[in-house]
C-alpha cells in the first residue's frame, strides 16, 4: 500500500486506467474454504450464500444505468465446471454477457508473473450492444490481471465508465 491505493493501483495508473474496484471480503480463511467447495468441488447451492451481500452491494450501480458484465468461462471450463461461478453469484441480478473467453491454462494453476504476463484471451463479442457504464464482476480478485484485460478491451470502445467488483479479493 502506498497512501491509500494498493500496488495493484498503482500499476494499473502507470498503464493509464484508474481504477475503481469494489470488493465485499478479504481472500483468507473462511472465504478460502467457500471458493474450494464453491468453484473447485462444484458445490453450486453454495452461490446463494452471499447473493445479498452481492445485490446490497451492486444495486445502487444499478440504479445509477451501470451494466452488470459477469467474467466469463471458455468453453473447456464451463464443460468441466458446468456452471460459471460469477452468474451463479449474480443470479437474480440482471447482467449481460458482453465477453467471450478463448481457452487456456486455468488462472489458478499460475503464478502471479505468468498471470500478468499472459495475452489477453477474452474478446468482445460480435453484436452486442454495450451499455455506456459497465461494472465488469469477478468472483475473486487476485492479481487483477483478469479484470484489467476486460477493462483494456472496453477502452477501446464508447464505453465511458468502468467498476470492477469481486466478492473476495
Amino acid at each position: 500500500m502506498h497512501g491509500n491505493e494498493c500496488v495493484d493501483c498503482q500499476i494499473w495508473k502507470k498503464k493509464g486506467y484508474t481504477p475503481n474496484h469494489i470488493a465485499i471480503f478479504r481472500y483468507e480463511g473462511f472465504m478460502k474454504e467457500y471458493f474450494s467447495h464453491y468453484k473447485f468441488m462444484g458445490d453450486y447451492y453454495l452461490r446463494k450464500i452471499f447473493q445479498e451481500d452481492i445485490a446490497d452491494a451492486l444495486n445502487p450501480l444499478l440504479k445509477k444505468g451501470y451494466t452488470l458484465v459477469p467474467v466469463p468461462l471458455s468453453e473447456e471450463r464451463f464443460a468441466e465446471r458446468g456452471f460459471n461461478q460469477v452468474e451463479g453469484l449474480l443470479e437474480g441480478l440482471p447482467y449481460q454477457n458482453i465477453f467471450g473467453k478463448k481457452d487456456i491454462e486455468k488462472q489458478s494453476s499460475k503464478t502471479r508473473k505468468e498471470r500478468l504476463n499472459q495475452e489477453n484471451p477474452f474478446f468482445i463479442k460480435q453484436n452486442v450492444e454495450l451499455s455506456r457504464k459497465i461494472v465488469i464482476v469477478d468472483d475473486i480478485y487476485t492479481t487483477g490481471s483478469t479484470i484489467y484485460k476486460m477493462v483494456q478491451l472496453l477502452q477501446k470502445t464508447h464505453v465511458e465508465e468502468i467498476v470492477t467488483f469481486s466478492l473476495a479479493r
